[in-house]
């Protein structure tokens, strides 16, 4: 099991490895093709260290709504604060691992191809949706960081359909 896991987390790293310097080959140029397949990638790595972690055993609440869904497709800077949101307070409260390095990474390689797609102005403001995101997150203490873990299942398929979405 062992050795699968390794390789499965090498393949991870080379695909992000490839995805980083296409981006810095092309900048400009948006690899829709590429980005599918580190999100497919990402998909079974978060699913891995889902399994790793307590359960999400807060029923009655969820971060992702399917309003945000609708943002999410719409609004770039409700896009780009999600996944900023998850790099800096999911992933980054956790503690220090490989498995963590790896989707930390891999989203902040994701977001920034995003952006190479379809740029987006940055925004001094935090949005509406990510602000509620946050205010549960943060309501829940330690246990939203599960919570938010527990919704990758959720986060991802959303990220799939906007790429399926880039012209």
């Amino acid at each position: 099991m062992r050795p699968y896991s390794l390789f499965r987390s090498g393949l991870l790293l080379v695909l992000l490895c490839l995805f980083i310097a296409e981006g810095k080959k092309a900048s400009s140029g948006c690899r829709k093709g590429m980005i599918s397949k580190v999100t497919e990638n990402l998909y079974v790595k978060a699913t891995t260290f889902k399994a790793s972690i307590p359960k999400d055993l807060i029923k009655n609440r969820r971060l992702l709504k399917k309003t945000t869904k609708n943002l999410f497709m719409k609004n770039c800077s409700v896009r780009d604060q999600l996944l900023s949101f998850y790099v800096k307070n999911v992933f980054g409260g956790l503690d220090f691992g490989s498995e963590n390095v790896y989707l930390a990474s891999a989203f902040q390689a994701l977001q920034e191809n995003l952006n190479n797609c379809l740029p987006c102005a940055p925004s001094t403001r935090i949005t509406t949706a990510v602000k509620k995101i946050k205010k549960t997150f943060d309501k829940l203490g330690e246990k939203g960081i599960y919570k938010a873990i527990s919704e990758l299942d959720i986060l991802l398929p959303w990220i799939q359909t906007y790429i399926e979405t880039i012209k």
